[in-house]
């Protein structure tokens, strides 16, 4: 019992063992020691010099023999006592500095916010936040094909509400039949639309991905469906940056292919 709580304090199993066993000895050799705590020999010196370094046992005057003192227990009090007001004293050390703290908390940066949507409810809901823009403005990189097998019936009312809205879009797809019908669906509000079509064969788009005010969102068909969008100031800022120089390029290929 007593070994137990000892070990509450902080002391390992065996340096309880030693210690209770030194005290009922008083004053014992180190084989005396091993024998009454029932623990190894060799590991018994070892526990003895580790003890020796908390102050918890001394070494006997007698120099012919060494022997080993447990000091009184009242130190194990005064050990806690100390520890308390180290901690104390830290404390209210923190609580000085907690103004300050909690004033370069304010001033981090706001994290990115994730919000994740999955099946083809999801991915509508994905859509329909592009549609609230403030900006007016969505990039969009986008196989065309693949969103609109899992959402047939959707995408032209997404376009339809998108035109109705007012809302740009530009936009890198691949060159091919669905991608040109969908260029041609331009009403008098989306004739600002900038899209570009790139080789079909060459550039395989993965997952579409749309950029607008300080959200990045991406789609996948795979799996029934899911989207994933991003709220972040900085990492939208920088995807604009590199969409634009993709649209840039992409429309430097559109027109050598349309030269040759």
């Amino acid at each position: 019992m007593l070994t137990k709580q000892l070990e509450k304090f902080g002391l390992s199993e065996k340096e309880a063992k030693v210690y209770v066993a030194l005290i009922e000895l008083e004053v014992a050799t180190a084989n005396e020691v091993a024998e009454r705590a029932d623990v190894n020999r060799s590991s018994t010196y070892v526990v003895l010099d580790s003890l020796l370094n908390k102050g918890l046992v001394s070494i006997s005057e007698d120099k012919t023999v060494k022997q080993y003192v447990a000091t009184n227990p009242e130190i194990l009090i005064q050990e806690i006592e100390a520890t308390i007001q180290e901690r104390t004293a830290v404390k209210e050390g923190l609580h000085g500095i907690l103004p300050e703290l909690k004033a370069l908390h304010k001033d981090t940066k706001r994290k990115p916010k994730v919000k994740v949507f999955e099946g083809k409810k999801g991915l509508i809901a994905a859509f329909e936040d592009s549609l609230t823009t403030k900006n007016k403005v969505i990039r969009i990189a986008s196989s065309v094909t693949k969103i609109s097998k899992i959402l047939p019936l959707y995408m032209p009312k997404y376009i339809d509400r998108r035109s109705e809205l007012g809302i740009r879009m530009i936009g890198i797809h691949p060159d091919h039949k669905l991608g040109r019908f969908l260029m041609g669906l331009k009403s008098s509000k989306t004739v600002n639309d900038d899209a570009i079509l790139i080789p079909e064969d060459t550039f395989e788009f993965t997952s579409d991905f749309a950029i607008y005010d300080n959200k990045v969102a991406y789609m996948n068909e795979k799996n029934g469906g899911t989207a994933v969008i991003i709220e972040d100031k900085e990492i939208a800022e920088m995807s604009k940056n590199v969409f634009d120089l993709a649209h840039k390029e992409a429309k430097r290929i559109q027109d050598a292919a349309k030269k040759s």
